[in-house]
């Protein structure tokens, strides 16, 4: 990551590191809309 500021950098690893399928917060967020009243939500925005 050459000429990019040290915050964008971290900023940069932190979404990596919590995008990785392995990661329990990615794997929470994948499984929200099984529940009811986060897909109602959801829905009613459409």
């Amino acid at each position: 990551m050459k000429n990019v500021p040290k915050e964008i950098a971290v900023i940069q690893y932190e979404v990596d590191r919590l995008y990785d399928p392995k990661h329990p917060v990615r794997n929470q967020l994948e499984t929200l809309d099984s529940v009811t009243d986060v897909s109602t939500i959801r829905e009613a925005m459409e």
